[in-house]
């Protein structure tokens, strides 16, 4: 009896043991799970403060600007259920990141947007939409074209002071905004304005050598060796990237004539430079100055840029000059021939010397012959690309007609778009 109730016990105390081990047991477990728990939990924590400090320095990081002239247009295409107004706005991004545009806010004053027009991105023609191709930009990019469509019956005020102002927003949240037409400067005893758009170029052969810009892609040519344009073309007044023809150019008394009887096509700005091949450096040819009655250049460069009187008279363009430079004593330099201009509902080219007024409000192309290319030393082999930067100036030429600068002289300085020199396609 005795033995029994020893055994008993015993038995009772080992189950007991196991119970408390269990329990022992299943508590270790429950602390170690809730400590693997919370530092799993602690880990994504300071991973999403990590992506939260580093989209934060993304964002503070971001920086566009607008390219003058911030907008051209408008240019009637199809879509929109009809008809588009499309405008292009061109932006570089002067920041150290990609910046991606996530929506585009317009607000007018007088007539276009009086309630903020809101853009989103589409990969169609769409009233109030950007071309989402285009709403990425890479770090560094400059000149980049966002297109914007807008209804037929919405045309945006292009008036003096800025009547637009346009909000851009990031996919970070950052807000970029510019006001449209931009402020413009001007010189001596000016009565008008002038902003400047795009800048284009065209090429011809100065002898059977050279290079023709009729013959790119762009403007339907058979290409070849050394052309490089592909863009899509537009007729006048085409958007910024796109290729353009004008036809009869010609050029003042007693210089060489232009091309192919006065048919010019412009393509993006930029051209191949660096060996003996290329577009540049046939029209500098070691022989500077460049493009002269008798000089050995085989290819004669003109490049165009878009200007619109900004001023509250009309103006005669006259007169007026280029200088481009990459640095030091590297200039490209030309004359204005003339202007390619709707003035009759029919968009034609006025030379210098025709007397025609450009509008209140109205944009133009002038026309420049490069004149001259100085190279002190050309860009090393292993650079990309260099980019030559300038301004141009016009005037009425009243000052030089009467002696002085009398009441009625107008001259503008407008800063330009820079022309590229690559080193390939």
């Amino acid at each position: 009896m005795f033995r029994l109730l020893l055994f008993r016990l015993s038995r009772r105390r080992a189950v007991a043991t196991i119970i408390g081990g269990l329990i022992i047991l299943s508590l270790i477990l429950t602390a170690l799970g809730t400590m693997v728990f919370v530092s799993q939990q602690y880990d994504q924590y300071e991973q999403t403060t990590i992506k939260m400090a580093q989209h934060q320095d993304q964002g503070q990081s971001e920086n566009l600007v607008a390219d003058s002239p911030g907008l051209t247009g408008p240019t009637s295409v199809s879509g929109c259920g009809s008809t588009c107004n499309t405008y292009d706005m061109s932006l570089s991004n002067l920041g150290g990141v990609g910046v991606q545009i996530a929506r585009i806010y317009i607000s007018s004053t007088g007539s276009g947007c009086t309630s903020p027009c809101i853009l989103n991105p589409s990969s169609s023609s769409t009233s109030y939409a950007f071309q989402q191709s285009t709403q990425f930009l890479n770090a560094g990019e400059v000149n980049h074209a966002v297109l914007l469509y807008l209804p037929s019956t919405v045309v945006l005020p292009y008036t003096y002071p800025p009547t637009n102002t346009i909000l851009i927003v990031t996919s970070r949240g950052n807000v970029f905004s510019f006001q449209w037409p931009f402020p413009f400067q001007t010189g001596g005893q000016s009565q008008s304005a002038f902003t400047a758009g795009i800048l284009k170029v065209a090429y011809t052969q100065a002898t059977s050598s050279g290079y023709d810009s009729t013959k790119e892609p762009a403007a339907g040519g058979s290409g070849g060796t050394g052309y490089c344009h592909h863009e899509s073309s537009q007729t006048y007044p085409a958007g910024a990237s796109y290729a353009e023809k004008l036809t009869g150019v010609t050029a003042p008394a007693g210089d060489p004539s232009v091309g192919d009887s006065g048919n010019l096509w412009f393509v993006n700005p930029w051209v191949t430079g660096g060996v003996p091949t290329t577009v540049f450096e046939t029209a500098c040819n070691n022989s500077c100055p460049a493009n002269q009655p008798g000089s050995t250049n085989t290819t004669t460069l003109y490049l165009a840029v878009n200007i619109t009187n900004v001023g509250n008279i009309p103006f005669t363009v006259a007169a007026g000059g280029l200088d481009l430079t990459w640095y030091g004593s590297n200039h490209i330099d030309g004359g204005l021939i003339g202007m390619y201009y709707n003035a009759t509902g029919t968009p034609k080219f006025y030379g210098v010397d025709s007397g025609q007024t450009v509008a209140v409000g109205k944009s133009f192309f002038a026309i420049f012959r490069i004149t001259e290319v100085q190279l002190g030393s050309w860009p090393p082999a292993n650079d990309a690309s260099v980019m030559f930067w300038g301004s141009a100036s016009f005037s009425d030429n009243t000052g030089g007609k009467t002696g002085g600068e009398d009441s009625t002289f107008v001259g503008a300085v407008s800063l330009l778009s820079g022309l590229w020199i690559r080193y390939s396609c």
